[in-house]
């Protein structure tokens, strides 16, 4: 305020009508200032106080699908927490409280589902302590995700989160992992150092090693395996380096010339030869020998006709060559050895099979087109086993799919499951997996379980009549479960046990009046007052019935017919006065014994109830409440020692004005009557539970397909049951002091149930014995069959066999043969022939190197 009026009188000046330079650069930075504080506090005040949401509701809508409706709350609180007027947060700010989104259904489970997809590779995360370990021991922690996305099943159209969610969580899109140490190649040490390549002059050996690990999660590649050097030798002498020897390559193995054309280049050499080998084959001895000799080899080969080994040759080339290139002779070679031109070798054979044989008969030689096809296969045998040649034998059998159709084909034997009834409902099988103490408890009730057995028959053509007749169940023979392909019907079940609840009554009602016994026949003056009570909750289970539900007690004057109060009209004041003591005429109606309104006509005969006295107020009299209503009787009933009692009372609402009729000392607020003024000997009939229901063979025709509670019912009976009079507190007494006509029913006819026989399949077939031989040592096998009970018995019926299970012993199955293998001898050692190894130096005909087979 100061600064604004001094900066005023300052500016203005006395007499000084213009305004100078420096106010005016005053009042440009009185303004900047207002500016300043009114934007800083609008940023205050839009920092301070933020927009908040809650979660998004529950989708709500009439109809399944993306139609529905989605709200949440919205609300302005300050930065501290606290809640505040909407009006401090900024209104175009303001976030959405209500969104379109998708209703789920519980039919949309078939539609939607989730998309998991595969682990992507494992990524490191930054430890807590940012230094790495020098050395890796167990490896690096990462994590690695995933992408799980909700799809629509039918074309995989990716859809929102919440569908899939409504039926199952997500799976989890992270989990932790481990990346491995690296692991750097490793390799072996050197090994020695090769021969040098040549014998004189500079030549190269080399050495080598083996990967021993390879690299393994980004370590270093493996170093050269192999390194080399320059070795040197003695110097080469000047003429030695002239001549050079060369090796050619081994000619393909060729089998020798045959025996003609050997003898037909030999025949020109030595015709005399000649003629003394067929002088000596004219000798019959020695003919006889050769023909033999000749046999023998001819059966040896024969043996082994898969495996016949020819033993042929090959040669190679070995020149001198001068520097220039010329072939020159061997002996300008200086060689200590030189290589060897042939030798002998095994003739390469390639596989031979044969022709394939016919299919065999289709493997299924029924019709059926819903199960499998059967199998036809063929086959082809080894004419000769490959011998040095790489390629294997071709394939020895095929197989293909058939189906046997036709005229005289008979349709397929189908197979199908069938099951027992459900056993008894029982509760303690999963009490004891909770808890193992509570096991053997049988008194139970609530949530159980119940089995069957699931059995495998060869399906019945008239599987429809065997499921409808009861009284003829064939029980098909079980068999092998491996022959039922369908899906395993269930075997076990939920089931529930109703616990028992006792019998609940209602509470008495109160006495009705004295009546006779019987209003249609009144005798003497005999009567009795009766009270009721009704069954409020029927039993189920439990141990005993209902007690009784009516009670009497003999009285005198009885009287079928009595006027009932109803209501009373309004005090009229007596003398016609406007208020004070009046009388109230009673609302009555007639009832009849069982408290039943009636014509009144029948109440003629009783007496009609007198007027009862009441106050009318005047204006300034005392007000006092209502009567409250009675009170409870004390007793029962009334005897000589015991007098019953209730009570009420009422309360001062307004005191009495001058002149009016004062109120009452505090007795005069409470009244007590007699109740229950009947003796206190009370009769009722008391019932014993029904006997066991017996056939009444005077009842002969009875439609035996009547149901009773659900189960079939063969024949009628009666059941009894002993009904007494008893005096409470007392007991039994003679049956004329209770009232004959409501005497319970002793008799009732009942319905026996159908007798239940045990009914069990037949017998399976015996298990297979062991077809094969047994190898070492032979144990003695066993082939077992059972069968199945399909219907427990009840109600008397036949008991079931205690054999479900039999077993004997096979017969003793051969033992295997074992084999092993068996060499003949060694052929005679086969040489290069002679005439390829003639010209070779040093060569003997009878000697030299060769190959013998077996």
């Amino acid at each position: 305020m100061g600064l604004s009026e001094g900066s005023a009188a300052l500016c203005r000046g006395p007499g000084v009508p213009a305004v100078p330079a420096h106010c005016v650069g005053v009042l440009v930075l009185l303004l900047l200032g207002i500016w300043d504080a009114r934007a800083q506090s609008e940023f205050q005040t839009s920092s301070v106080y933020l927009w908040k949401t809650g979660p998004w509701g529950r989708c709500m809508g009439d109809e399944c699908g993306p139609g529905g409706i989605q709200t949440r709350a919205v609300w302005c609180a300050h930065v501290e927490g606290w809640t505040t007027l909407p009006t401090n947060c900024k209104q175009p700010e303001r976030p959405d409280n209500q969104q379109s989104c998708f209703r789920v259904c519980d039919w949309h489970k078939e539609l939607y589902d989730w998309q998991i997809g595969s682990w992507n590779q494992c990524q490191p995360v930054l430890s807590r302590s940012h230094e790495k370990p020098l050395e890796c021991l167990k490896g690096e922690e990462g994590i690695q995700t995933r992408d799980i996305t909700c799809i629509q099943k039918a074309n995989g159209v990716p859809a929102e989160d919440v569908i899939c969610e409504y039926f199952e969580p997500k799976p989890r899109q992270e989990q932790a992992c481990l990346i491995p140490c690296r692991q750097d190649c490793i390799v072996a040490e050197f090994g020695p150092w090769s021969e040098c390549s040549k014998t004189c002059g500079n030549g190269l050996q080399h050495r080598t090693r083996h990967v021993v690990a390879p690299p393994q999660f980004g370590g270093s590649a493996c170093p050269n395996l192999t390194e080399f050097q320059i070795c040197q030798s003695s110097p080469c002498a000047a003429e030695e380096s002239l001549y050079s020897l060369n090796v050619g390559p081994w000619s393909a193995c060729s089998m020798p010339h045959s025996r003609q054309v050997r003898q037909a280049r030999k025949r020109g050499k030595n015709k005399d030869k000649e003629k003394d080998r067929q002088k000596a084959v004219r000798d019959p001895e020695a003919h006889e020998l050769i023909k033999k000799k000749r046999n023998r080899n001819r059966q040896n080969r024969q043996e082994n006709k898969y495996w016949d080994i020819q033993i042929g040759y090959q040669t190679r080339q070995v020149t001198c060559t001068h520097r220039n290139g010329k072939t020159t002779a061997l002996s300008f070679c200086k060689q200590d050895k030189f290589p060897v031109t042939f030798q002998s070798c095994v003739i390469t054979k390639e596989c031979q099979v044969s022709e394939w044989s016919e299919w065999t008969p289709c493997s299924k030689t029924c019709f059926d087109m819903t199960t499998p096809k059967g199998n036809r296969t063929r086959s082809r045998t080894i004419k000769q086993l490959p011998i040095g040649s790489e390629s294997e034998c071709p394939q020895l059998e095929e197989t293909e799919q058939c189906v046997s159709q036709g005229d005289g084909v008979a349709p397929c034997i189908t197979y199908g499951w069938r099951t027992t009834e459900w056993t008894e409902c029982r509760v303690d099988p999963l009490l004891s997996q909770q808890d193992k103490r509570r096991g053997n408890q049988t008194a139970l009730c609530g949530g159980g379980i119940q089995t069957r057995e699931v059995y495998c028959v060869q399906a019945n053509e008239n599987l429809l009549s065997y499921l409808n007749t009861l009284k003829e169940k064939e029980a098909s023979r079980p068999v092998d479960r491996r022959l039922c392909t369908g899906p395993l019907p269930i075997t076990s079940q939920l089931c529930h046990i109703p616990c028992p609840t006792e019998c609940e009554t209602s509470a008495w009602s109160a006495w009705g009046p004295c009546t006779y016994e019987s209003c249609d026949d009144p005798q003497a003056k005999k009567g009795f007052k009766l009270r009721k009570r009704r069954i409020a909750n029927e039993p189920t289970g439990g141990t005993g019935n209902c007690p009784h539900l009516l009670e009497a007690i003999p009285c005198e004057e009885p009287s079928c017919y009595d006027w009932r109060i109803v209501g009373l009209e309004e005090c009229v004041p007596d003398n016609e006065k406007p208020c004070g003591p009046g009388t109230q005429v009673p609302i009555v109606v007639c009832i009849n014994s069982d408290g039943e309104e009636v014509d009144r006509q029948l109440c003629r005969d009783a007496i009609y109830p007198i007027p009862v006295a009441c106050e009318a107020p005047c204006p300034k009299d005392c007000v006092l409440s209502m009567w409250s209503a009675w009170s409870s009787c004390s007793h029962t009933c009334s005897g000589k020692t015991t007098e019953g009692k209730q009570m009420r009372a009422r309360s001062i609402l307004a005191y009495a004005g001058e002149g009016g009729i004062q109120c009452p000392n505090s007795s005069a607020l409470q009244e007590t009557r007699s109740c229950n003024e009947h003796s206190c000997t009370v009769y009722h009939w008391q019932t014993g539970p029904w006997g066991q229901c017996i056939e009444d063979t005077s009842v002969s025709a009875f439609n035996s397909s009547a149901s009773w509670n659900g189960e079939a019912t063969c024949s009628v009976g009666m059941q009894t049951r002993k009904v007494i009079c008893v005096r409470v507190n007392v007991g039994q007494v003679g049956p004329k002091k209770c009232p004959e006509s409501l005497r319970p029913e002793t008799v009732r006819p009942c319905l026996l149930p159908c007798r239940k026989d045990c009914i069990v399949t037949p017998f399976s077939e015996w298990t297979l014995c062991p077809s094969s031989c047994q190898e070492g040592g032979v144990t003695v096998q066993k082939q077992t069959r059972h069968r199945v009970i399909i219907q427990l018995p009840a109600n008397g019926g036949r008991e079931c066999p205690d054999s479900l299970f039999e077993e004997k012993e096979c017969e003793a199955s051969p033992v295997c043969h074992s084999y092993r293998w068996k060499t003949h001898k060694w052929r005679r050692c086969q040489l290069v022939p002679w005439y390829v190894r003639q010209d070779s130096p040093g060569a003997q005909e009878t000697c030299g190197p060769g190959l013998q087979a077996r």
